[in-house]
């Protein structure tokens, strides 16, 4: 080998050690620093701050006991759990049905071969307890208690759940009595994200206290990847349902992280190291995402309901069509009822800027000549026709005036939109006929069908003369039907009698104000 060739690699193996030796060393993180409810991004080095993932060495290989079930009922819930891991293994909403008019159901068994997937599962850093013991099931008050334990590494761990009668709040206690000979135990407590099994795309996402511990926060895909210490309020949710711990009594919780697996979110809490006999209680709430239940349970989770940059305007919209409904007893009928409230407000700006738009049509030729005769010199043509406007007394902005009716409605359709697409009571809700899911699309596409006529119909009755304006009275109809194919049946609705109540409004117009 060259010896020029070995004296450079030896240079450059000596230049990369001396600059490793002299860089700053990067300081180590400190968890002390973090303010509870914080979020930190996990460093892959440290073993302090690696998150634990799903993988747990479970103690009992095979199976040795047959899995047995038991189940408590209230008014608003079934709820079963499993001697598996002493997990929850179904709950299901009994004044929320689904298709075939069943209790929707967000919880499902995982068994035996899934058994990391257990909603509630204790693990422990080594070896993992699965098989418990039925203590039996009390009525305390207003609530339901029902008892689990088990034996491992010295310790006795049990878990007493309670279901109260008259809300979805569930309470997990969970007690650890040492023995003499027993080790250090860390107990990290799992549970699922919500998830509907006969929605197709039902999305999850990750909720976690703020730091004032006053409110709600939505957590982007992108920080499933953090680490968050001590937090208050912290779970997952989909598009109806949330599952979420919001109290945590005796700071069990010294980390929380997220897992995404099989597209569903689980939520890892891990406990503090435990070397003497220590119980806590942790509250979640798991239950539809409805106002009136989430602030029953906890006034924070009412920010779990947003809706997005108009927000405050949905909720709006929510509460006028809880309050028709409640009047008429049908959805359908309340978003009628909606569309023409929402409506006659606008009624003299829509007559007074459809009137100034069709005198102004009756101009656009004569304007379409001049913009044609002077197209090359821009300044002569704004001069021109800002002298045509003037001698005819007509305004440039009559063209912006006349789309502002329309302006106006669209943030009630992306409000409704939003809404109608996320509110829980209108799943499977029935309108009439073939529409028994307004929710959902329309399966024979006769609303979208009948919007796109009406579209039509309401754009002929203002005349013409612009033969670009001729082909978008074809175009327009055409596009918002096809794209309103997917849409929620509601929100056709509503747009449909939006446009009817404009073809009435013309009729109107046109008869009595000429």
């Amino acid at each position: 080998m060259d010896k020029k060739l070995v004296y450079v690699l030896l240079s450059s193996l000596a230049a990369v050690w001396i600059f490793n030796y002299f860089s700053p060393k990067k300081e180590s993180l400190n968890l002390q620093d973090i303010k509870p409810g914080q979020g930190y991004n996990v460093p892959s080095a440290s073993e302090l701050a690696k998150p634990i993932n799903l993988e747990i060495d479970f103690l009992d290989k095979k199976i040795t006991e047959k899995e047995s079930f038991n189940e408590i009922e209230t008014d608003l819930l079934k709820v079963s759990f499993s001697n598996y891991g002493g997990v929850l293994s179904g709950v299901e909403f009994k004044k929320h049905l689904g298709k075939n008019s069943q209790p929707l159901k967000i919880i499902q068994n995982k068994g035996f071969y899934e058994r990391e997937q257990g909603a509630f599962l204790v693990a422990l850093d080594e070896k993992t307890p699965y098989f418990y013991k039925f203590e039996g099931s009390f009525v305390d008050g207003d609530k339901t208690n029902i008892v689990y334990s088990t034996n491992s590494s010295g310790w006795l761990i049990r878990k007493v759940y309670s279901i109260y009668n008259n809300n979805y709040k569930i309470d997990l206690k969970l007690d650890f009595e040492k023995s003499s000979d027993a080790s250090l135990i860390r107990p990290r407590l799992f549970f699922p994200s919500p998830m509907i099994g006969e929605i197709e795309k039902d999305l999850q996402s990750v909720v976690i206290g703020s730091l004032d511990n006053k409110s709600v926060d939505k957590i982007a895909e992108k920080d499933l990847t953090k680490a968050w210490v001590k937090p208050e309020i912290i779970g997952s949710q989909d598009k109806y349902f949330l599952m979420t711990l919001f109290a945590d009594n005796n700071e069990f919780v010294n980390r929380a992280f997220f897992k995404k697996t099989n597209n569903q979110i689980f939520t890892i809490l891990e406990g503090k190291e435990l070397s003497e006999n220590y119980s806590t209680k942790l509250s979640f709430y798991i239950g539809p995402k409805l106002v009136e239940d989430l602030i029953v349970v906890d006034k924070r989770l009412e920010d779990v309901l947003d809706f997005g940059w108009l927000s405050w305007f949905c909720k709006l919209m929510l509460k006028l069509l809880q309050y028709l409904y409640s009047l008429v007893g049908n959805f359908g009928v309340a978003i009628i009822l909606m569309s023409i409230i929402l409506k006659l407000p606008f009624v003299p700006l829509s007559i007074s800027s459809r009137k100034k738009l069709e005198e102004y049509q009756k101009h656009t030729p004569a304007i379409n000549k001049i913009r044609q005769k002077y197209k090359g010199n821009p300044e002569l043509l704004n001069q021109e026709l800002m002298k045509y406007h003037k001698d005819h007394d007509i305004s440039l902005s009559t063209q912006f005036v006349g789309c502002l009716p329309l302006l106006l409605q669209m943030p009630i359709l992306f409000s409704l939109y939003r809404v109608l697409g996320n509110y829980i009571e209108l799943y499977q809700a029935p309108f009439a006929g073939w529409i028994t899911n307004l929710s959902a699309a329309d399966p024979f596409y006769v609303l979208p069908v009948l919007m796109g006529i009406s579209t039509f119909v309401q754009q002929a009755m203002t005349p013409v003369k612009d033969a670009s304006q001729k082909v978008m009275l074809f175009v327009m109809p055409i596009f918002l039907t096809i794209i309103f194919f997917n849409f929620p049946a509601g929100l056709v609705l509503y747009w449909l009698m939006n446009n009817l109540l404009t073809i009435i409004e013309d009729l109107f117009r046109k008869k009595y104000f000429r």
